[in-house]
């Protein structure tokens, strides 16, 4: 099958290069993209192609980049007029996940989201959650891969939800070791945390570097944490707990 990839960062170029070991023909737009884009793409075996083309020729569009550039994405695929399957695997609140779905009216529309690390093959599995009406069809599209998806619904949300719901739990636990490290530093107690570690629930609190190792990530988290704060206000639970942990990675931005 032909699919486009947007964008091939550190998950979406994994994702990607499983699909080449599939046997698919993949195609990536290195237009405005980074060196390190580049270098990505190329390691995964993807095809450089101008947008339009890229597009024209995709059986399937996959969606894998930070979220704040999801919907503009969906609606660049949507008005080139794409018609296939679309698989969003990124993690979105409902009112952005739904904005996604309408900018892509003509396609075939799946729900995805991707716990765990990037695919390699190493002892912790990616699960790649997916939902929708053509979720299984999705599903094939990495058959024989390291990559392991899970049909967790029929309908487009609950794979969002899943990815969500762990997402909250792995990620605000990585902020609270954050401020405590943070906390720790303004006491002079650095040494006394790290002991901690040797009890069953801290193992979060191994590395005093850990902050500095966010950095990185704290761009892309940041955004996650603002689209996990709308879905916990949607299910009818506190959003403001994430809105909170969310300044964690602006702070560290």
């Amino acid at each position: 099958m032909r699919i486009a990839v947007f964008h091939p960062g550190a998950m979406g170029s994994k994702l990607a290069a499983q699909l080449v070991a599939a046997g698919h023909e993949v195609h990536w737009v290195p237009d405005g993209r980074s060196e390190a884009s580049v270098a990505r793409a190329e390691e995964a075996g993807l095809i450089g192609t101008p947008f339009a083309d890229a597009v024209g020729v995709a059986e399937a569009v996959l969606c894998s980049c930070a979220p704040q550039g999801a919907v503009d994405i969906a609606k660049q695929v949507g008005q080139a007029g794409f018609a296939g399957l679309y698989i969003e695997a990124n993690p979105l609140s409902p009112t952005s996940l739904r904005e996604a779905q309408w900018a892509v009216p003509e396609a075939t529309f799946v729900d995805a989201g991707v716990v765990g690390p990037p695919p390699t093959g190493g002892p912790s599995p990616t699960h790649l959650m997916l939902s929708g009406a053509a979720a299984d069809q999705a599903a094939e599209l990495w058959a024989g891969t390291v990559v392991t998806p899970m049909v967790v619904g029929a309908e487009p949300g609950a794979a969002s939800a899943a990815k969500s719901s762990y997402a909250l739990y792995n990620k605000g636990k990585a902020a609270l070791a954050v401020l405590a490290f943070q906390l720790a530093e303004k006491h002079g107690v650095t040494d006394a945390l790290i002991a901690q570690q040797v009890r069953a629930d801290a193992g979060s609190l191994k590395d005093p570097g850990l902050p500095d190792q966010l950095r990185s990530v704290a761009w892309r988290w940041g955004p996650e944490f603002d689209e996990l704060a709308e879905t916990l206000d949607v299910a009818g639970l506190d959003g403001d707990a994430a809105r909170a942990l969310r300044q964690v990675w602006t702070k560290l931005t």
